[in-house]
């Protein structure tokens, strides 16, 4: 009897000895096998990207304020010009002949001034007769000066140094005030346009630097913000920033696209990076899985700036948290994992 009894111990011990050591294997037949990353908080410089676009620091439209032929056109299509450079020339022949009517008049006039001046002296005329020669001499002499100002228009020249682009008129056209005849770009200095949220407005402020490329030039140019529009849009809550650049050797030209980036971050900011493949995209935000104790945890994270392939955690892990960056998609909170490798 004491052996039967001894050998069903013996068999009930075995067997329970078996159930633990399949309950084992089940358990970690069951983890899942995750790459992790142990994230450490460092200093980082983070940037935005904008579409933006080459507009002319100064353009202009050239006009005559006179209605006239053209006898002369001074310049070259697409040529650069100098400020105060003449551009083109109107008909003066009617106004050089009223001068020289008005300088005979005026001859006349001083000498019948100085005349009744003398006679003045000696009373021989009176006072009255004089102010008229004068007034006369006065208003003959200001015709001038308006003739020799409507002579100077005649003349249309630059106002500033810049790019001439292609005339309008010819030698011989009519032209009457306000039409354009010709636009004039600045060249030497161009402006960057674009626009940034209004979140970055207390980054993109006149006097910080942006950098820039565009299709035809990849290789990083630097501007300088010198103006920002007086209030955002209140559809896209966005504002219009104007950045400066020398445009040495004339590369770039208004209407060409850029591609522009701004530092966001401030000085020694320090946060933790973190590959995009860790997050879990859900209604409420942005999670990543923390792995402790063998334990996949849904922990909610806080976003920055993002790229394709490194996002920013403003908050919600600590320095040496390990976060999994692979099998994402198949684990779930609480889930037991099997750490495979060390990123």
């Amino acid at each position: 009897m004491a052996l039967v009894i001894a050998i069903a111990a013996i068999a009930c011990s075995s067997k329970a000895s078996g159930d633990k050591q399949a309950k084992n294997a089940a358990a970690t037949m069951t983890a899942l096998p995750v790459d992790v990353k142990i994230v450490a908080a460092s200093n980082i410089e983070q940037s935005e990207v904008v579409a933006g676009s080459i507009v002319a620091n100064r353009v202009v439209d050239i006009t005559g304020e006179l209605p006239k032929k053209i006898s002369i056109v001074f310049f070259r299509d697409g040529s650069f010009v100098e400020a105060g450079q003449a551009l083109y020339k109107l008909q003066d022949s009617d106004i050089k002949a009223r001068i020289r009517q008005l300088d005979a008049e005026m001859n006349l006039a001083i000498v019948n001034e100085k005349r009744l001046s003398e006679l003045l002296r000696t009373e021989s005329v009176r006072r009255e007769e004089y102010d008229i020669a004068l007034a006369r001499l006065q208003s003959l002499q200001a015709q001038k000066e308006l003739l020799e100002v409507e002579l100077s228009k005649t003349v249309i020249k630059a106002p500033f140094s810049g790019l001439i682009g292609i005339s309008k008129v010819f030698t011989g056209s009519f032209v009457t005030p306000g039409v354009p005849l010709v636009s004039l770009v600045e060249q030497q200095v161009m402006k960057i346009q674009f626009s940034v949220s209004e979140k970055y407005i207390s980054v993109v402020r006149p006097g910080s630097k942006i950098y820039f490329t565009t299709e035809l030039n990849s290789q990083v140019a630097t501007a300088v913000v010198v103006s920002t529009d007086a209030s955002l849009d209140v559809q896209s809550r966005n504002i219009i920033v104007q950045a400066q650049f020398s445009n040495a050797g004339n590369k770039y030209k208004p209407g060409m696209s850029a591609r522009v980036s701004f530092n966001t971050s401030t000085k020694n900011e320090k946060s933790i990076m973190l590959p995009t493949e860790a997050l879990i995209l859900g209604g409420d935000g942005y999670s990543v899985f923390v792995v402790r104790n063998g334990v996949a945890k849904l922990t909610p994270v806080v976003i920055g700036n993002r790229n394709e392939s490194e996002a920013v955690i403003k908050s919600g892990l600590q320095s040496g948290d390990s976060v999994m960056i692979s099998n994402t998609l198949r684990a779930a909170d609480g889930a037991p994992v099997s750490v495979v490798s060390y990123k």
